[in-house]
């Protein structure tokens, strides 16, 4: 089978988005199948590219998210690849101009149009103005393009169940859900964190991992607000990783809280060291109400610990209460804490089972699976095509 994947953004960008991709793909390629990848990128992009496969689309940067681009007008182009390739499904994993090429080729050459919903956008809009009317106005406007953008495409994959009930509920139909994967080989709980515990001079601290972009609606503002009370009983260091357009207010943040050496803001981690952070950790934290599916979780689940979460969208599904860490309510930095001092207290036969049930549930979540679930939805909808 020929599969096109049309994204929005792409490598050298590292993201959910990207890492769920590549992860399909290189499963998708395992089992003898072509994927092709139409993306938006910088003329310094297509001229770094190397794969055959990977058709970059000239684009311009989107501020205030600057490794986001937006395709010129890619549809003319990408109509003519798509057919050159003998694509036979389209799975579009964007919502702007390359979602509307992907739209355009699949319409085109009559092919099966797949989409997988992976930000919540709407969400996204309340950020543009801090006035109330404002925001319910963008989030509501939101959907309903959301809607309208949706509303050609033969099947809509949701990451998760909740997510899946916020797309029927706005009116978008003909869903499914296909988990992302994660690696569970790469990230497993054998992995060694002691470099990494030496480089951050931790060896002998409880350490709380916060990892992945930085953005406002991450909310990581919650965690560092948390983090004097965590102090007040535990002896921690917060470790937070990535980049992004939060992380200057959220180090000026820590500097207000006197926090000093007990925050350490990492700057972007390699992927290939990723698993080394989650391994070298107590336990992971997330105060996002953003999620669809939030693979961070799950990879340090895999790597066996236990995760704190804020209470909102998909983290539920994968925050298990009790199981596999705990709850807390969304930007509420005084039960943020005390769900994070639970878990570096607990008894040493407390805490192994929260680390088997987290890699149990991880290891449902795996690239595999989600490609059993992808080729399923294109599978029928190939059928379906051909009625």
């Amino acid at each position: 089978m020929k599969i096109a994947f049309f994204t929005d953004t792409w490598l050298p960008n590292v993201d959910g988005v990207v890492n769920s991709m590549l992860l399909q793909r290189r499963e998708l390629e395992r089992r003898g199948h072509e994927v092709f990848i139409f993306a938006s990128g910088t003329t310094h992009d297509r001229s770094r590219n190397g794969d055959d496969h990977v058709f970059v689309h000239r684009g311009f940067r989107v501020p205030p998210y600057p490794q986001y681009k937006l395709a010129f007008f890619p549809i003319p182009t990408a109509l003519k690849q798509a057919r050159d390739a003998g694509i036979e499904v389209v799975h579009c994993h964007a919502v702007a101009s390359m979602g509307v090429a992907a739209i355009a080729a699949a319409k085109m050459w009559n092919l099966p149009l797949v989409g997988t919903f992976h930000t919540m956008i709407p969400q996204a809009a309340r950020y543009l103005t801090g006035n109330l009317t404002g925001q319910r106005f963008l989030t509501e406007a939101a959907w309903r393009a959301i809607g309208l953008f949706y509303s050609p495409f033969d099947a809509v994959i949701a990451p998760s169940h909740v997510i899946r009930q916020e797309l029927v509920d706005h009116g978008v139909n003909k869903v499914d859900v296909v988990a992302n994967g994660i690696d569970a080989k790469r990230f497993n709980p054998e992995v060694s964190g002691a470099a990494v515990r030496r480089k951050l001079h931790a060896e002998k601290k409880k350490i709380v991992l916060i990892a992945g972009r930085m953005g406002f609606e991450k909310n990581i503002d919650t965690i560092i607000k948390a983090a004097p009370f965590v102090l007040e009983s535990d002896d921690a260091l917060f470790v937070f990783t990535g980049k992004g357009p939060a992380k200057t207010r959220c180090q000026k943040l820590a500097r207000e809280l006197k926090l000093g050496g007990n925050a350490v803001f990492t700057g972007f981690v390699p992927d290939e060291l990723l698993p080394q952070y989650y391994a070298a950790a107590d336990l992971f934290v997330t105060a996002s109400t953003f999620e669809t599916q939030c693979l961070v979780l799950y990879e340090a689940m895999a790597c066996g610990k236990p995760v704190v979460g804020a209470d909102a969208l998909a983290i539920p599904e994968a925050v298990r209460d009790g199981e596999t860490g705990f709850l807390f309510k969304p930007l509420d930095e005084r039960d943020c804490a005390d769900k994070i001092s639970h878990v570096l207290e607990a008894k040493p036969a407390e805490a192994a089972a929260w680390s088997k049930n987290c890699r149990k549930l991880a290891e449902r979540k795996t690239a595999a699976a989600s490609v059993d679930g992808l080729l399923s939805v294109y599978e029928r909808e190939i059928r379906n095509k051909g009625k």
